[in-house]
């Protein structure tokens, strides 16, 4: 989920919505779309944020965003389905994992690393959900309800005894891993890489619900 196979994943994706039908041509356009709208919305909000404020980021004529993208809502909705993939695909791992340890590792790293890795993906919905039609709205605050409850789910495996709501819990630790994403210049200290940070955050986790991990 990097440079043009993110796009290419994109393109395949929405190709019945792109006017360009050249692959290649489509990525190059769809980057510069995307790295354009990171840029502008953070200073003055995706909702004021026009098309022709894109054309002069991009250097696109009118004509080649809508080639590329049917209307500004439209990115929102891209930037949705992409970090939905994404989330599907990490919840699908971990709960492929028989070990319950190995499965909220591998759920708890996937989405640090790939928000770290996407950050402006991830920090774009969270913060503009609400630009997204109300279907859309529903989904997005859908994937974070899944991610609970999946999560939960393996929390109660870790600790089946427990009275405490492993739900609350999941939701506290998917807490930390936003944090990160929202607030990234928080975490800019040299010793405090992805996986330092995934560590403290795990042993938080294992602390809270009394775990004691082997």
């Amino acid at each position: 989920y990097q440079g043009e196979r993110l796009y290419s994943i994109l393109f395949e994706r929405n190709k019945e919505n792109i006017k360009v039908s050249k692959e290649k041509f489509a990525v190059r356009n769809l980057q510069k779309i995307f790295n354009a709208t990171f840029l502008i919305s953070p200073k003055i909000g995706f909702q004021a944020m026009s098309l022709r404020d894109l054309s002069a980021e991009t250097g696109l004529s009118m004509g080649g965003l809508y080639s590329s993208i049917a209307s500004k809502e439209a990115i929102a909705i891209m930037v949705k389905d992409v970090v939905a993939v994404v989330c599907d695909e990490i919840v699908d791992r971990s709960m492929s994992k028989a070990d319950p340890v190995e499965a909220l590792q591998t759920m708890l790293r996937g989405y640090l690393f790939s928000s770290t890795l996407m950050q402006s993906w991830f920090h774009f919905l969270y913060f503009e959900t609400k630009s997204l039609p109300n279907l859309e709205q529903e989904e997005s605050k859908n994937l974070e309800l899944q991610q609970v409850k999946a999560m939960g789910k393996i929390l109660s495996q870790l600790k089946p005894e427990s009275d405490l709501d492993m739900e609350f819990v999941a939701t506290m630790a998917l807490s930390l891993i936003q944090e990160r994403y929202v607030k990234p210049w928080k975490h800019h200290h040299p010793k405090e890489s992805v996986d330092q940070y995934a560590d403290d955050c795990l042993a938080l986790i294992y602390k809270t619900i009394d775990y004691q991990i082997a």
